[in-house]
């Protein structure tokens, strides 16, 4: 497979519950392709850089593979890197 539409492969990877809120999301807005705003039915590649919304947390990440069903999680992550800055949590500043 060389492409995979970009709603599915948001729903596939796990970022969204389902293809419709992943959809939601798109046309909201909320996820760019290599920094242009794209529509649900654009083609998703490995090597491509999508940038996404969920809630307060933006999120930036590598296209490494497609797959057009859903599975575990683990299977998931093997589809995509992560490249976002990764966040301080529970760090506190001493005095």
């Amino acid at each position: 497979m060389e492409s995979l539409r970009l709603d599915k492969f948001l729903w596939a990877a796990r970022f969204y519950k389902t293809r419709a809120l992943a959809q939601q999301m798109i046309e909201g807005g909320k996820v760019r392709i290599d920094g242009d705003r794209v529509k649900p039915a654009r083609a998703v590649r490995p090597g491509q850089i999508i940038e996404l919304r969920q809630g307060r947390t933006r999120r930036r990440i590598e296209v490494l593979g497609l797959s057009e069903t859903r599975g575990p999680a683990t299977q998931a992550q093997q589809l995509y890197r992560d490249l976002s800055a990764p966040e301080k949590i529970g760090i506190f500043d001493e005095e």
